[in-house]
């Protein structure tokens, strides 16, 4: 679709309401939008005189209701361009319809954020050079605003939000970049997190756009901090090789701050009603069999051609750092597989991000698994078994939940000796024995029998003689594995034996019992884990 022409060499009222994305609307249709144009922008202050509107913008904070049809003829009589007059809603424009008529004067309506935005966003159309480049931007297209940006700039560009984000980059290949950039393009994150980057704090202390030279080589960077209504939405860094000309960067990226702001803003409301569609349709999908199928079909799956879950999860204590985490993988899984599995989907559900991946290589999926673990060591990933139906997917996302939550519970156990992804298949063995653990713990065969009767001897005595049978049996009952997996001594091995054996009375020549001992002692080492 074609961008609405914006004319930058003199700014209309209807430059305003598109530039505006929707916050500045007026009551009824008029041509006057498309001839008046405007030469700035002011406040209304009603102790100064109306002569200084003449050809403005004015913007009516804090007028009352009934002063409106006073200041409209005042301005209508000065020359104004418009008036700009809160409103909630669009609804609201008709408590002004007597004076949305008037014959010499437009009356606009701002229907949200804060005036002081909407000051910026609108001043920024009278910067001709930067508001040309950028005005056929697709709002919220922040990859195509960099490359409009590194075009103004001459210097590769990027758009980093509040988290440490990457969240668009220039592509312009003639223009260099350091490795520094290379990675955070690849990884779509700070090399730093944005707390410890010493250039990101003097940056938010900054009022304006700073110059920070490189000691170290020639890639220096220019960045300016973004902001709505106070709120810090992000920043934009552009690398400046040669110094001589940042002081024109800086001018640019202070004028095209408020215009960026609206694009980051448009940007996270897109990106919130896509993941939260994407969310929904995902967990109906997953978890409700009566209508999986239609959201199957709204997301445009075909089971058949072959779809595989991925589950990732946070490895850490604090809710609010789990949180942040999920967002930032979902973050970097919608943007790497949407890359590489064109039709993938990516979405949090629950304690986790699920992708649903296409395909048949299960190499493919691995080295996807791989890349976004490698950007956080406080990651982990189950992935589940190709599935070809409805029912399949369903068994596969359980199946990369289930793996998920084993490799979780391991790590806490240790961290040093335990993986952080595996597959279902690699994990299924284990997988059944916790299956088996539910079935033990409501049998009341488990009730006094000769693990209960170990572990009582243990509380008692405080001996070790529970974990001394889960080994030797875990040994196939050899009694120099089990020493050396205990570090003691053979004899030590052979008299834990014996009083289990005399003084516990428990079979151990038995198969039967045997089995049940391992089966009780396994199941309790791992729910213990």
């Amino acid at each position: 679709m074609t961008s609405p022409e914006i004319h930058p060499e003199s700014p209309t009222l209807r430059d305003a309401m598109l530039l505006s994305d929707g916050r500045l609307f007026a009551a009824t249709r008029s041509t006057r939008f498309d001839s008046t144009s405007f030469a700035g922008v002011e406040f209304y202050d009603p102790s100064a005189p109306t002569s200084e509107y003449i050809d403005r913008i004015v913007l009516g904070a804090g007028v009352p209701p009934t002063h409106v049809a006073a200041l409209i003829a005042e301005l209508a009589d000065v020359g104004a361009a418009a008036l700009v007059l809160r409103a909630h809603d669009a609804s609201d424009s008709r408590e002004w319809t007597p004076t949305d008529q008037h014959p010499a004067l437009a009356v606009l309506h701002h229907s949200e954020g804060d005036w002081a935005q909407l000051a910026n966003v609108l001043r920024s159309l009278l910067s001709a050079h930067s508001i040309g480049q950028v005005a056929g931007v697709r709002m919220g297209d922040l990859f195509g605003l960099a490359n409009a940006i590194a075009t103004l700039a001459d210097g590769a560009v990027s758009i980093v939000d509040s988290a440490g984000q990457v969240v668009g980059y220039s592509t312009h290949s003639e223009q260099p970049i350091d490795d520094a950039r290379r990675r955070t393009t690849l990884l779509l994150q700070e090399d730093l997190s944005i707390a410890s980057d010493s250039r990101y704090r003097s940056l938010l202390r900054a009022s304006e756009a700073r110059h920070f030279p490189s000691s170290t080589d020639q890639f220096g960077r220019v960045g300016i901090a973004v902001r709505a209504s106070g709120e810090l939405l992000g920043s934009i860094w552009v690398i400046q090789i040669d110094p001589s000309p940042a002081s024109r960067t800086r001018s640019l990226l202070q004028e095209m701050e408020p215009i960026v702001a609206q694009h980051l803003l448009r940007a996270r409301e897109d990106a919130g009603d896509r993941d939260n569609r994407t969310s929904g349709l995902l967990r109906t999908l997953l978890e409700d069999r009566k209508h999986a199928r239609g959201a199957a079909s709204q997301l445009l799956i075909r089971p058949e051609t072959g779809w595989t879950v991925v589950c990732f999860r946070v490895n850490t204590f604090d809710d609010v750092e789990a949180v942040r985490g999920l967002h930032r993988v979902l973050h970097l899984a919608i943007s790497v597989s949407g890359a590489a599995f064109p039709g993938s989907h990516s979405a949090v559900v629950g304690s986790q991000v699920v992708t649903l991946i296409p395909g048949p290589h299960a190499a493919a999926v691995q080295t996807f698994t791989q890349a976004v673990l490698r950007t956080d060591g406080a990651l982990i990933a189950g992935i589940g078994t190709r599935a070809h139906d409805i029912n399949g997917i369903i068994r596969s996302y359980r199946e990369a939940g289930a793996t998920a939550g084993v490799l979780m519970s391991s790590l806490h156990h240790d961290e040093e000796h335990h993986a952080r992804i595996a597959t279902f298949d690699e994990m299924r063995d284990r997988l059944a024995i916790l299956q088996v653990a539910d079935l033990i713990e409501g049998l009341d065969a488990a009730v006094g029998d000769a693990a209960s009767t170990l572990a009582a001897h243990d509380a008692a005595q405080g001996t070790d003689l529970t974990r001394t049978m889960r080994v030797y049996l875990d040994q196939l009952g050899s009694v120099r594995e089990t020493a050396n997996a205990l570090h003691v001594h053979q004899n030590t091995v052979r008299y834990r034996l014996d009083v289990v054996r005399t003084e516990l009375g428990i079979d151990l020549d038995s198969p039967d019992t045997r089995l049940w001992l391992w089966l009780r002692l396994s199941v309790a080492s791992r729910n213990a884990v």
